[in-house]
């Protein structure tokens, strides 16, 4: 048994090192930060998750998507992971927030790298981060057969061990069907041009309708976004969509409150 504990103790210690190199690698993040914007429950129409949305006061007359993807090029993706959880952590750990989860975008390629797990677990099991309070959303993006894979078996062993899981921007590709296939997803979020285009746009509309029912269909929860106006919300609330997001339910917003 003892030898069991010091193998456990070495490996916690060598993840330990890890992190502390990746703190450590020459990048330069600090121009970034993040906003939250609030989804909220259409029934009870309460604030129940907050989406960490990352923002740059340096580079702002390029798009968050492109630096993103500069970042992941260049190597990085799990400083970004890192990154995205170390923003998250105050506000998990604040009891102010005990009654939100929070919500965070992953690209494909940080899913798929091979220290996102092991990264992953040593900092909830550090920081004592109940798992279900933070949901990954995994970005709908073009990637190889093999990241692909990966994906599904980083997401599959880690949804087997408690983390929650959603697809972001359902509808825009064919690996979201894919996904939702091989995937225990716990919500599925409809891309918002689909909300946005949902009031005047007839087919809209029935991949609006249709989306909705993913619900009972395959027992996850539906968030519609591109909510911009009440009639969106009024449009998503009568079709049975469980969660809305946008800037007709709540803007992006620096949060407050912490408990230090």
């Amino acid at each position: 048994m003892r030898g069991v504990t010091m193998l456990a103790d070495n490996r916690e210690i060598i993840i330990e090192s890890d992190v502390s190199a990746i703190r450590q690698a020459e990048f330069d993040f600090k121009s970034f930060t993040f906003h939250f914007q609030p989804i909220f429950c259409l029934k009870t129409n309460k604030v129940v998750m907050y989406e960490a949305l990352l923002r740059s006061r340096q580079f702002a007359s390029i798009s968050i998507e492109e630096l993103v993807i500069d970042v992941i090029s260049s190597g990085k993706s799990d400083q970004l992971t890192l990154l995205t959880l170390e923003a998250i952590r105050p506000y998990v750990s604040d009891p102010k927030f005990n009654d939100v989860k929070f919500t965070v975008n992953l690209e494909p390629a940080q899913v798929a790298s091979e220290g996102f797990k092991r990264l992953v677990n040593y900092y909830f099991r550090k920081f004592k981060i109940d798992m279900t309070r933070v949901i990954f959303e995994i970005t709908e993006r073009p990637c190889s057969h093999k990241m692909f894979n990966d994906v599904l078996v980083n997401t599959n062993s880690m949804t087997a061990n408690g983390y929650l899981f959603a697809i972001d921007d359902f509808g825009t590709g064919v690996s979201n069907f894919e996904m939702l296939c091989e995937l225990d997803v716990y919500m599925i979020k409809l891309d918002g041009n689909f909300g946005i285009k949902s009031l005047h746009d007839i087919n809209c509309q029935k991949v609006f309708k249709f989306v909705s029912t993913f619900n009972e269909s395959f027992g996850c929860k539906v968030c519609a976004e591109g909510l911009e106006t009440e009639e969106h919300v009024e449009l998503a609330r009568g079709l049975g969509f469980c969660f809305g997001q946008g800037y007709g339910l709540g803007m992006p917003k620096v949060l407050t409150g912490i408990v230090e």
